[in-house]
C-alpha cells in the first residue's frame, strides 16, 4: 500500500542557492520561535524549506520540530500563497507542542496576507 505524500518533492526547497536568495531578497515575519521568510517563486509554485539548527537541540529534537512544521504545512496548504518560503526554527521551538506550532505559524501566515 503506497502512502500519499503530503509534501512532495516539487513543493520543497532543496538547493542552497534558493535558501540564500530568499534570505537576501525575501520578506520576514518573526515570531517567538520561528522566522518565516518568503519571496516570489522562480517557478510560480508553492515551495517550502525548513531549517532547524543544532542550537535548537540534538538530532532527535530537530527532526521532531521539522515533523511538526511539515505536518502544519500539510494541513494548512490553503494558508500559503504561491511563493518560496523558508521556515527557520529558533531556540525554544523544541518545547512547543504541535498545536502551539500550528497556532504560531498560522498567526505568522495571517500577517503575510
Amino acid at each position: 500500500m503506497a502512502l500519499v505524500n503530503g509534501f512532495p518533492r516539487h513543493e520543497r526547497l532543496l538547493k542552497r542557492p534558493d535558501f540564500l536568495r530568499i534570505s537576501r531578497q525575501g520578506n520576514k515575519v518573526h515570531t517567538s520561535h520561528f522566522i518565516l521568510l518568503w519571496t516570489e517563486s522562480t517557478v510560480s509554485a508553492l515551495r517550502v524549506g525548513i531549517t532547524v539548527s543544532g542550537k535548537v537541540g540534538n538530532s532527535v529534537i530537530r527532526n521532531r520540530v521539522k515533523r511538526h512544521i511539515r505536518e502544519f504545512y500539510r494541513q494548512n496548504k490553503c494558508l500559503f500563497i504561491p511563493a518560496d518560503y523558508s521556515i527557520i526554527a529558533r531556540q525554544g521551538a523544541d518545547r512547543l507542542s504541535f498545536s502551539e506550532v500550528c497556532r504560531e505559524l498560522g498567526r505568522a501566515l495571517n500577517r503575510i496576507h
